[in-house]
């Protein structure tokens, strides 16, 4: 098979067609650049901390957002939790530092364990308390290092799987969240997603052809793929669905607005006097025992 573009040996298709290694990284960037137009994810001169996990999809994010930042005129730094997962947060340590490396992005790391537990102490819930972890130290240290924005490597499965669960158990306020650009507030540092329109598949494609390192296991408490393998059958049976629902979820506007308060302990956003994450410090931190 031959390259639709300029005639050499194909690497893989690309939306449809064949193209060489060099031709499917440009195509591929040119989608994430146009995505990020298109929803007008980040302005000019803003400082954009990306969520580094050593997954595909975190380090297509990262490569992506380094080949565009120049360009699009932004800043760029990554950010990396070791959340105290077996060998399995020390691999992904490894692979993060060795892509930021390679990349030239510099790269901030915050520890659980800092705080007194693992996600490994944690036998019950466990991928809702994970979530807590990731959404509190994200935003706290994006805050407190004046960035103007997080970026998430959530692809279109992962916000159509979300999408798709939080409808079915009655969470529409959900779908707000799922948006590729979510503005700041009050302590709230902004959140874009420049990853919206890219599948799985594209996304280990484009790490494959950069030849850039990544985590391939799965994380040991990983949560079931049974959303997903919904978002991809449908997928398969009506095509251009996935880009179809996110255009439309992203043009969706809401004007409800929760009431949020101060935890009493750490002082960042909340609903209830004493944040989640705090929460899970005093449940499960030794300090605390």
């Amino acid at each position: 098979m031959m390259c639709s573009s300029c005639g050499k040996r194909a690497f893989e298709k690309f939306r449809g067609r064949y193209y060489c290694r060099e031709c499917f990284i440009r195509k591929y960037e040119g989608a994430v650049e146009s995505a990020i137009r298109r929803y007008r994810m980040v302005k000019k001169n803003e400082r954009v901390l990306a969520a580094l996990s050593g997954g595909k999809d975190s380090v297509a994010m990262l490569m992506s957002l380094k080949s565009l930042s120049r360009k699009l005129n932004f800043e760029l730094e990554a950010f990396f939790i070791h959340l105290g997962i077996e060998d399995y947060s020390d691999k992904s340590l490894a692979v993060s530092q060795k892509v930021s490396s390679i990349l030239d992005v510099e790269l901030n790391v915050v520890r659980i364990e800092d705080y007194g537990f693992r996600i490994d102490d944690v036998k019950r819930k466990t991928c809702s308390v994970c979530g807590n972890v990731k959404r509190y130290l994200f935003n706290r240290f994006a805050r407190e290092n004046r960035f103007d924005l997080i970026a998430t490597g959530h692809c279109a499965e992962d916000i159509l799987a979300n999408l798709l669960k939080n409808m079915y158990s009655g969470n529409l306020g959900w779908s707000e969240k799922q948006k590729p650009r979510i503005e700041g507030y009050d302590r709230m540092v902004g959140r874009i997603r420049p990853l919206y329109e890219m599948s799985e598949r594209e996304n280990l494609l484009y790490v494959l052809a950069r030849e850039l390192p990544f985590v391939s296991e799965e994380c040991p408490h990983a949560p079931s793929t049974m959303w997903k393998e919904i978002v991809y059958d449908i997928e398969k049976r009506v095509p251009g669905y996935r880009v179809s629902v996110l255009r439309n979820l992203a043009r969706e506007r809401r004007d409800e607005k929760t009431e949020y308060r101060y935890c009493k302990k750490c002082g960042e956003i909340t609903t209830s006097s004493i944040c989640q994450f705090c929460r899970n410090v005093m449940k499960y931190s030794k300090k605390s025992g």
